[in-house]
């Protein structure tokens, strides 16, 4: 196992990075009994560069130990019934006591910027062991049970081990016939609303560096930006193009639709470029996908754990929506603010109401109602405006109760999301088990603290692209290993990107 990664130091890893990879012989025909038709770099095994979150990622070295600690992984069971084989066009080499697979994926870009590539996968014994068995013949279940007595290893923790490398397996083409295990749940779309703006450029890095080569196959990512549907700057889609995620433009309510027009003019509410980027991606999911709408400033800390991943709508708990007067969490705002119930009472709003946000889950079906994305602006705007007649000094938290208060007026069952996970950071926890999605919000100015406990380190120091600062002293002086994991991304983001 690598080291470098502590999140993922039990579990199943991927590492990726582009290579250029010659000629061999066919998977199936001959392993080959050296390496001189391929050309494999000797420094594989650390690096972590560039993978294709659309499923045709560059050459990756991938290992795997049975029997490390599966709770990581978040995968009970794969469909037992699929039957998993090898590609035809995939080509196998021995490589000492590693075996290197390599695919055809000319269209790829390489680190140097050509784009005369191919795919390739360099795989452990481990690995090698669970590759041999996708002929086409043996069933998942099959497959976990012939490791299992090979490694003396219960199947309750090869399961989600094997499937994990299956599906990233599949998502690079390197095997067909693999049905999505039912844990998985509904294929899940991750979304962010950005401004085109070097303060975003790097948290969207961050946040899509920490999710690749992680995601199920029929998951992905898509970015919404908000740049009033101009055209996307270079610097921009450089970073959305590399990582190969999907993305539109919108409107951008940080320059648009003042409010409290009564007061100077009005101001405009940045978030609500969350509600843009929820009402932009559901023009592009199925009904009965998941679309998952996060702040930009957040991370997945190691292995994404399917088990956490809600299958419905769905928000996270928020100690703010949750106070008895909202905004009073806000020290400058002295206590005062707005009643959430009252305020559904109030339009005659009999449904319980669940105090949850940030984290934000729904359905297809749900992001494309007209009504629901009208009413969750509205409430957005409601809470501003009357925040500002409750002399509320800071109401840039108005639109985060808006998704709970639109899904109770539409009658819209949802979930309260308590696993830790999912749940928004205090940026003052010693450890996060990993799988966390890690919001790393909080500045001494806003709050009186860091990003990371014991950090000096906070995202308002960087309006500019943070992936161009010396940030190693913050690195060296980090005291958790979520935040040693956050600048070990920055690294990663730097690499990728050439910057």
């Amino acid at each position: 196992m690598d080291g470098s990664d502590p999140a993922v130091s039990q579990s199943a890893q991927l590492r990726v990075r582009r290579e250029r990879v010659e000629s061999g012989e066919h998977a199936g025909t001959n392993d080959g009994a050296d390496t001189r038709g391929a050309h494999v770099s000797a420094n594989t095994r650390g690096a972590h560069v560039s993978a294709n979150t659309r499923g045709t990622d560059g050459s990756a070295n991938y290992r795997t130990d049975f029997g490390a600690n599966t709770s990581l992984m978040g995968v009970e069971r794969g469909s037992g019934a699929t039957l998993p084989r090898r590609s035809s066009h995939v080509r196998q080499f021995k490589a000492g006591d590693e075996l290197v697979l390599v695919g055809n994926a000319r269209h790829l870009l390489m680190e140097d910027g050509s784009e005369d590539a191919k795919a390739a996968l360099t795989l452990n014994s481990s690995g090698r062991a669970i590759w041999e068995l996708c002929d086409g013949e043996h069933r998942f279940d099959q497959i976990v049970d012939t490791l299992g007595r090979q490694f003396g290893v219960g199947t309750n923790v090869l399961r989600p081990q094997v499937w994990h490398v299956l599906a990233q397996m599949e998502r690079q083409g390197f095997l067909r016939g693999l049905e999505k295990p039912a844990a998985a749940g509904p294929d899940t779309t991750f979304v962010i609303g950005i401004e085109d703006k070097p303060y975003f450029w790097w948290q969207t890095a961050i946040f899509l560096e920490s999710l690749e080569g992680k995601l199920p196959a029929g998951w992905r990512t898509f970015v919404v930006v908000c740049n009033d549907t101009k055209p996307v700057t270079p610097d921009l889609r450089k970073v959305l193009e590399r990582y190969g995620t999907e993305y539109c433009t919108g409107t951008n309510h940080a320059n648009t639709n003042r409010i409290d027009v009564g007061l100077n003019g009005g101001e405009c509410h940045a978030a609500l470029n969350r509600v843009e980027a929820l009402a932009a991606a559901g023009k592009f999911v199925g009904s009965d996908e998941l679309l998952c709408l996060l702040d930009s400033d957040i991370f997945l800390y190691g292995e994404l754990n399917l088990q956490v991943m809600p299958h419905r709508c769905a928000l996270s708990r928020n100690w703010h929506i949750e106070a008895p007067t909202f905004f009073s969490t806000v020290d400058k705002n002295n206590g005062k603010g707005v009643d959430l119930n009252k305020l559904l009472d109030a339009i005659g709003c009999e449904q319980p109401f669940r105090p949850g946000g940030v984290n934000v889950f729904v359905t297809g079906a749900v992001a494309q109602d007209s009504k629901f994305i009208a009413d969750c602006f509205r409430f957005s705007h409601a809470l501003f405006l009357l925040g500002r007649a409750a002399g509320v000094e800071s109401a840039w938290i108005a639109e985060m109760p808006c998704f709970a208060l639109a899904l109770t007026a539409n009658q819209i069952e949802y979930e309260l999301i308590e696993t830790k996970e999912l749940l928004v950071s205090d940026c003052d926890e010693a450890e996060i088990p990993a799988g966390t999605f890690y919001h790393y919000y909080s500045d001494p100015k806003d709050f009186g603290r860091s990003a990371f406990r014991g950090s000096k380190w906070h995202k308002q120091a960087y309006r500019e692209n943070f992936l161009n600062t010396d940030f190693e002293h913050f690195a060296r002086e980090a005291t958790t290993d979520h935040e040693r994991y956050f600048f070990e991304l920055a690294r990663r983001c730097r690499q990728r990107l050439n910057v």
